[in-house]
């Protein structure tokens, strides 16, 4: 899985070249799987995921809304989308400033497509 998670990531970042990180965290915010410009990008990510995603997912069920499908957020210097997976695990991508937030929606979202048809697997990282 962790070198198919390097094919998946590695075509995102072909596709949109302001990608710094993708990533698979799991419900507790273990990363099962991560290419990443740098490991603090990617305990931030994981440290702006797990509370966030909580906060979102209950917020869209007091709404109505359904389950969780994308989300993102954009920052003076970087953005962030997530897609859910299979309502445990998370697919994250991370862009510069100055990213497409649509695309780096759309890859969280293709991402997490291609982890659902993937083959679960223990010992993911």
């Amino acid at each position: 899985m962790k070198n198919t998670f390097s094919l998946w990531s590695a075509a995102v970042a072909r596709g949109n070249p302001e990608v710094m990180a993708a990533l698979v965290v799991d419900g507790s915010g273990n990363v099962q799987a991560s290419e990443s410009a740098s490991p603090e990008l990617e305990r931030t990510a994981v440290a702006l995921l797990v509370p966030l995603r909580d906060l979102v997912d209950r917020a869209a069920a007091d709404l109505g809304c359904g389950p969780l499908r994308a989300c993102l957020t954009e920052g003076e210097s970087a953005s962030f989308a997530f897609a859910d997976v299979d309502g445990y695990r998370t697919a994250v991508v991370v862009g510069r400033s100055g990213a497409a937030p649509g695309a780096l929606r759309a890859d969280s979202l293709w991402l997490a497509e291609k982890l659902r048809s993937a083959p679960v697997t223990a010992g993911i990282s």
